[in-house]
């Protein structure tokens, strides 16, 4: 019942934004009473902030290819090759909407504390297996040692988030030259050991 009225306000939040979450329609749309909503949730502002969560950590469920794409490096070369297929699966133009629910989720994360602490929970528990990576690679003196490994894997989630700003531009910028800066400039900053 509880995922169910989390999914009813995803839908709400999507469609009407945060405002539009009312606990009434919550309960209307799950088929229950008013009242039962605060048997799962103290107040609205709880659902909401549950509700962001799961959309969030939904989204990010959907980047595992990145991860799976390193199970399997041997080399160096290997090692650069995925980091760019990786990248450059993250970065085409059919995710946008997965950036687009970050950036809603991390807009209201920054006047929510409740909300942050989730949120920065669950991009630690997502990017520290991109970090363990680079911190193979730099055991393994593929790429450079002097930086932090989750600094890196932050880096890199900021700079496939930030794409949406150029996304939002309508044309401004073309998307394909974006992606081969994105792509030359972690190689470039891979390479230089």
């Amino acid at each position: 019942m509880r995922s169910r009225m989390v999914d009813a306000a995803i839908e709400m939040i999507e469609s009407g934004g945060e405002s539009s979450v009312r606990l009434a329609e919550v309960a209307t749309r799950v088929g229950v009473s008013q009242p039962a909503v605060y048997h799962h949730f103290e107040n609205r502002s709880q659902l909401v902030t549950a509700a962001y969560v799961a959309w969030y950590e939904r989204n990010l469920l959907t980047e595992t290819p990145p991860v799976a794409m390193m199970a399997t490096v041997r080399t160096r070369e290997e090692f650069m090759q995925a980091c760019k297929s990786a990248l450059e699966w993250s970065l085409v133009n059919e995710r946008i909407r997965a950036r687009s629910i970050r950036v809603a989720v991390l807009g209201a994360a920054q006047t929510n504390p409740e909300l942050r602490d989730a949120i920065n929970d669950i991009n630690i528990r997502f990017l520290t297996p991109v970090a363990d990576n680079m911190r193979t690679a730099q055991e393994n003196g593929w790429i450079r040692s002097d930086f932090d490994p989750m600094a890196i894997a932050f880096w890199l989630n900021g700079q496939i988030t930030g794409r949406l700003v150029a996304e939002m531009t309508d044309g401004h910028v073309d998307m394909e030259a974006w992606n081969a800066v994105s792509v030359d400039v972690l190689m470039a900053f891979l390479s230089s050991r």
